[in-house]
């Protein structure tokens, strides 16, 4: 086997050659474990820290960014900064669906609904993402703007395609409450 510059021409020459682990990338993925666990134990200024290594590291870890635009919301009330964060990981992890539904939830909680249904006519397109989880964001939002009849039917859709009995009963207590409402402002109809 001929050895040029550390590499051998098998290796350069295969495509899978690129399937090699990254150690620089293992390293982010170990320290981007330890700040999930962290974030998920309530330790945030320790996550926040595990989080700003692995960008020194890897200023491209595009999950890393998905975790500060969640504690720049949630904790630090820094929608702005959020706002940037979640674009960040959508833009350097594409593939990395949880940055897509944390971006739909955060618009949904600043009422930016029109934002909301353009990032969710995107969002509903890619693959491996939770098809339940973004119909309930369609329908949340057509109940939130007072579309109570797109949101059954939302919510509905939610229902059809969920594998999970918890979620299920959400979404047809979620189905009931829309229905309410609709007999709230028309008490004359029937649904």
């Amino acid at each position: 086997m001929d050895i040029t510059n550390g590499h051998d021409n098998f290796n350069l020459n295969d495509p899978l050659g690129n399937l090699l682990p990254d150690r620089a990338e293992m390293e982010c993925e170990e320290l981007f474990a330890q700040a999930d666990k962290l974030l998920n134990d309530g330790i945030i200024m320790d996550a926040v820290e595990k989080l700003s290594q692995i960008l020194k590291r890897n200023p491209r870890f595009g999950k890393d960014y998905n975790h500060l635009g969640w504690v720049y919301e949630t904790k630090y009330k820094n929608t702005q900064r959020a706002e940037e964060y979640y674009k960040a990981a959508m833009q350097y992890a594409p593939h990395y669906n949880a940055s897509y539904l944390n971006y739909a939830y955060f618009l949904s909680n600043q009422g930016r609904f029109d934002e909301l249904k353009l990032h969710l006519d995107v969002v509903s397109n890619l693959s491996g993402i939770a098809k339940d989880t973004v119909a309930n964001e369609y329908a949340i939002m057509y109940e939130m703007t007072g579309n109570l009849q797109m949101a059954i039917d939302y919510y509905n859709k939610a229902a059809i395609v969920t594998l999970d009995m918890s979620k299920l009963d959400k979404y047809g207590e979620a189905i009931d409450r829309c229905k309410k409402k609709l007999k709230l402002l028309n008490p004359s109809a029937s649904f």
